[in-house]
């Protein structure tokens, strides 16, 4: 057969195009939703963990053994600028999308990890019935174990992993004030509370041959009194 010539190559109907156009706007709007994000990382507050503290320090000191002449002042400052930045642009390329994510629930809310989490927070509830502080709950125990199955579900381990952040504040609020009232309502004998995050840094691989263990802070520790909360509930 002879080669078509150009007034007989097919034609494709407006729907066909249509798809198309739609199929192609798909993929740049999820790619671009999927693109990595400051997201609650646009909080200063936040900076100050010691994680995000450790990772400046070991990129201001990649970076002077490079040549390069700068602080772990400057370089946060930088990086801040930056990300600012990035999310002003990022936002305003995703806006006009904003109601097809509504709409068909496309939105990418997961981010990629960009550093170990050298100094994570195990939660702590403590409950005290008179006799001082005794474990309710300690994250991968196997005795203290107060509502386990809950606190281990993939989604309830990610609040909690938020709430172990300073800047938390409201959330954590909220959640000590739930873990209270749960707490009161099947134990008479507790008095109060207390939910805190035990707080350590990752050991590195020299520290786990040698068995030795950091040391761990108790933080962000909230306390409330059970013996008020019930008379306030039976006025």
């Amino acid at each position: 057969m002879s080669p078509s010539s150009p007034d007989e190559r097919p034609s494709y109907p407006p729907a066909a195009w249509g798809r198309a156009v739609f199929v192609a706007l798909h993929l740049f709007a999820v790619t671009a939703m999927a693109l990595p994000s400051a997201g609650s990382g646009l909080n200063r507050a936040a900076w100050a963990n010691p994680t995000v503290q450790n990772e400046l320090a070991a990129w201001t000191a990649r970076l002077q053994r490079l040549g390069l002449s700068i602080t772990q002042e400057e370089l946060e400052e930088r990086i801040w600028d930056l990300a600012v930045g990035y999310e002003g642009v990022r936002q305003a390329v995703l806006a006009p999308f904003r109601p097809y994510y509504e709409y068909c629930g496309t939105w990418q809310s997961w981010r990629m990890f960009v550093a170990p989490h050298r100094y994570p927070g195990r939660l702590e509830i403590d409950v005290d019935r008179g006799h001082g502080w005794e474990p309710l709950y300690v994250a991968r125990s196997p005795e203290h174990s107060w509502r386990r199955t809950l606190f281990d579900h993939d989604r309830s381990r990610a609040a909690i992993f938020r709430y172990s952040w300073k800047h938390y504040r409201g959330p954590r609020k909220d959640f000590t004030d739930w873990v209270a009232r749960e707490v009161m309502a099947e134990d008479p004998e507790a008095r109060e509370i207390r939910v805190s995050w035990k707080r350590y840094r990752t050991p590195s691989p020299e520290e786990v041959r040698a068995g030795e263990v950091p040391a761990e802070t108790r933080d962000l520790s909230n306390r409330r009194d059970l013996t008020r909360l019930r008379a306030e509930v039976q006025r």
